[in-house]
């Protein structure tokens, strides 16, 4: 299976924004100074920025390849 590099690239992006998002998660889910309330707005705004940073990656950077 020959995948382009850009096809590659991208994964790796993907997955560096997956790795980062777990990251950011389990770090305001074991916060002990916020309350739940902060805890589910912060993780919501991870899973929100994570989401579009691999749209951008999925739909919006192909087309900036030639």
């Amino acid at each position: 299976m020959q995948l382009p590099v850009r096809v590659l690239l991208a994964l790796v992006v993907i997955g560096a924004f997956g790795g980062i998002g777990v990251w950011g998660l389990v770090g305001v889910l074991r916060a002990e100074r916020l309350t739940e309330a902060q805890r589910m707005i912060a993780a919501g705004g991870i899973v929100l920025a994570m989401a579009l940073l691999t749209m951008w990656v999925v739909f919006v950077w192909p087309a900036y390849w030639g």
